[in-house]
């Protein structure tokens, strides 16, 4: 409608179109909304189709590996191509971010590897990765044990890390509500000192370094140092790259640690950065689940947990690589059997007595054990 006060035609029409613009002016602003909105889909659509095509050439494409041998090792050649064939197009390829110059490599480390391929095509460069495992040349050797003589040992310790300093015994005990950090009469089962951790961190493995004692906690990514003459805290410490705390050791200059996974993490011992990691391997498999650490003469002994055996592997720190495997089947036998009673864990070298300590969780004995090779 004009609306009164419409003298000449052209003026009402024209008020009468002002009076529409006004009335109808959400129905406008809905329009402008829903055909932005179609304009940005079509686009977000335009750019997934563009990213697809471009992804299509590498999803094409993979990496394949032939060697000699089943399980590649050190010094074995890794032959390297790509399936479907490439056919007039330049491809080149990288391990660990080095260029070949050939098809082809000979691994100088174990572990888990990266190799990748640059395909160029008219339509542009395609990547594509692939991990490879390399394992250890050599299968383990296999070693039994001697035994020296059985102690006592507190029948209600879940032991999670065992270490001698200066003679006196170190035990890290773990379960939420009753993990701790003690220090033990290993001769008696005495436990000269106890201190209680708080029920919010489940304790895993101990080392010694520099004066301190350093306890690792399972799930909660934090550390512990301890002064070691009287348990006294001194500071506290995240791991931010490993997912867990599981075991650990100490050469004298560098920590090692184990997170469950088939990881040896090096660590630096005044910040505890961790610095590497290093893959555990056999001539067959990669290890998980590697528990309480031992460094003794250039090696690492470990305890290996919810194993079907009661074993500690050795290996090195630099390498990652399994050298021997120590059969301790009997011992569990030795100690009280009970509804409690777990598996095999905690190893610590007595450097002047030149033997090993080996218990268990709820075991009511501690043995002084000598390595010996079968």
């Amino acid at each position: 409608s004009a609306g009164a006060g419409c003298v000449e035609p052209a003026h009402c029409k024209y008020t009468g179109f002002v009076y529409f613009i006004r009335d109808n002016i959400h129905i406008f602003k809905q329009y402008i909304c829903v055909m932005n909105l179609r304009l940005l889909t079509f686009l977000a659509l335009a750019l997934l189709l563009l990213s697809a095509c471009s992804s299509k050439q590498s999803l094409r494409y993979k990496i394949t590996t032939i060697s000699n041998a089943k399980n590649p090792s050190i010094a074995d050649t890794i032959f390297l191509s790509i399936k479907p064939a490439v056919q007039q197009q330049a491809i080149s390829f990288y391990h660990d971010d080095e260029a070949l110059q050939a098809p082809y490599i000979i691994p100088s480390k174990t572990g888990e590897q990266t190799v990748k391929a640059v395909i160029e095509t008219a339509d542009g460069n395609s990547e594509i990765s692939k991990t490879i495992r390399v394992f250890a040349p050599n299968k383990p050797k296999v070693f039994g044990y001697e035994l020296i003589q059985s102690y006592p040992h507190d029948i209600n310790a879940y032991t999670q890390g065992l270490e001698f300093v200066n003679g006196t015994l170190f035990e890290s005990t773990g379960q939420y509500g009753n993990s701790s950090l003690r220090k033990v009469n290993f001769k008696t089962g005495e436990v000269i000192q106890k201190l209680p951790i708080d029920k919010a961190y489940f304790a895993e493995g101990i080392t010694h370094f520099d004066g301190k004692i350093i306890q690792l906690t399972w799930k909660k990514k934090v550390g512990f140092v301890y002064n070691s003459d009287d348990l006294t805290l001194d500071k506290s410490f995240s791991y931010t790259k490993s997912p867990e705390g599981w075991g650990l050791c100490s050469d004298g200059d560098f920590l090692y640690k184990t997170d469950g996974s088939q990881k040896l993490w090096k660590l630096d011992p005044n910040t505890f950065e961790e610095l590497s990691s290093q893959d555990i391997v056999t001539h067959n498999t990669f290890l998980s689940k590697v528990n309480e650490l031992e460094y003794a003469n250039g090696k690492i002994y470990a305890n290996t947990y919810q194993f079907n055996k009661d074993v500690v592997v050795i290996f090195d720190p630099k390498t990652g690589i399994v050298s021997g495997v120590v059969d301790f089947s009997g011992l569990k036998k030795q100690v009280t059997q009970h509804n409690q009673l777990d598996v095999f864990n905690g190893i610590a070298y007595h450097p002047e007595r030149k033997t090993f300590f080996v218990t268990g969780k709820y075991w009511d004995k501690l043995f002084e054990v000598k390595i010996i090779e079968k």
